[in-house]
């Protein structure tokens, strides 16, 4: 991995020879681009990972009109002629819709507005319905009795006593439908170190001198690293690898709807772990440390991390799981011929990763600069991640055979 300044003079010529090539001049403007730009206005209170139902949707009804892959669900009747862009914003446009109702108005005027881009009036028609009829078969075979449950609060531990009214954030996930695994265990972490082990000693010392907000150890890149991850979205890498030379349509829609199943899946394997494990956070096991049986730790009372602590147990590290699931999926896609992932970000360094590797490592140990992971969950995330993200490509979406297409 590379990094420079992205506010110095350098930065700013570097990127211009930094960022992928793409198949023609001008930006990459797609119907799959276009939809996840209006998708990050949509935030599911339920926890139903709208991005993977409408990549999923997206896909299917594309993959109507351009077959090439097997479906996600049963195949759809496409009319020769159909547009697959109506296809895939009407099918993008009923998921959001009905994810996020109160958004209706923005992603009506948007259907509206790439429908109308559309001059053939025939074809508009055909891919609509199919768009349609995709998303209508993707959200009835995601429906989970338990997708809109709230998470619980905490109990209360006697009459009188003070109890905290923060939520149990994720619970509910650890018991949601899977998009790529069989059920939320089967990829589960095997269990933490034991606290008087010696890489529990090891891995406590090594975030309680990394990552606390004091640290003395801590680079100024590694520093960046943990702001740079804590604030954003893991799968801030998978939209510039869209439209490059070579690929069609139906191979990004594909790619992403891989990438989010994936990435929901990471998600409920995640929560999966940490409800099961309960094991506590840095912040606690630093303060706490005479308590927990080990003559190799000793505890600092007064010990504060660089990043605030998530409201959830530790084990296992779910930015690990969900960068390492996309890396996985990444890979797979592209093999050898994988471009380099450049990312920018205000008052932080331009990140620059030559491998999917690079970046999921970077991701991982992000956290334990920022205090909030040991090492030896940043390694469960990554390889139960990792897992996930073959698995998807393993299970889903196999090239069709010869004369199918």
């Amino acid at each position: 991995m590379r990094c420079v300044r992205a506010s110095s003079i350098l930065a700013v010529a570097m990127a211009a020879t930094l960022v992928p090539q793409f198949a023609s001049a001008g930006l990459i403007n797609n119907v799959l681009i276009q939809w996840r730009g209006h998708a990050d206005k949509c935030e599911d209170p339920v926890q139903r990972f709208p991005e993977a139902m409408m990549q999923v949707a997206m896909f299917e009804a594309i993959n109507a009109i351009q077959p090439k892959y097997k479906p996600y669900l049963e195949e759809l009747n496409a009319p020769a002629g159909s547009s697959v862009d109506a296809a895939a914003a009407s099918a993008a446009h009923d998921v959001l819709v009905l994810v996020c109702p109160d958004q209706k108005e923005i992603f009506d005027g948007a259907l509206k507005a790439a429908l109308e881009a559309i001059p053939d009036e025939t074809a508009r028609d055909a891919g609509g319905k199919v768009g349609r009829e995709a998303a209508a078969a993707v959200i009835a075979a995601r429906q989970d009795p338990k997708g809109g449950l709230q998470d619980p609060v905490f109990d209360p531990p006697e009459p009188g006593r003070y109890a905290s009214t923060m939520r149990r954030a994720g619970f509910q996930l650890a018991s949601h439908k899977p998009w790529v695994m069989n059920s939320p265990d089967e990829l589960r972490s095997a269990p933490p170190p034991a606290l008087d082990s010696e890489i529990w000693a090891k891995d406590l010392e090594e975030v309680k001198s990394l990552g606390s907000k004091k640290s003395k150890t801590r680079t100024a890149e590694q520093t960046d690293s943990a702001k740079f991850w804590a604030g954003r979205d893991t799968r801030v890498v998978l939209d510039q690898l869209i439209g490059r030379p070579g690929r069609t349509l139906v191979d990004d829609a594909r790619f992403l709807a891989l990438a989010e199943m994936a990435h929901a899946d990471a998600y409920i394997a995640m929560m999966d772990g940490k409800y099961h494990y309960d094991l506590w956070r840095p912040i606690t096991a630093i303060r706490h440390a005479d308590t927990d049986g080990n003559a190799a730790t000793s505890p600092d009372p007064q010990w504060i991390g660089l990043g605030e602590t998530p409201y959830h147990p530790e084990y296992p590290c779910g930015h690990c799981l969900s960068a390492a699931a996309a890396g996985a999926v990444i890979s797979s896609e592209f093999g050898s011929n994988v471009p380099p992932l450049v990312l920018t970000g205000e008052e932080s360094m331009l990140r620059r990763f030559d491998t999917p590797d690079e970046y999921v490592n970077d991701v991982a140990t992000s956290r334990i600069y920022i205090g909030v992971h040991y090492r030896f969950s940043v390694d469960a995330g990554v390889a139960a991640g990792s897992a996930i993200g073959k698995l998807a490509a393993k299970r889903h979406f196999a090239p069709l055979a010869k004369g199918m297409e």
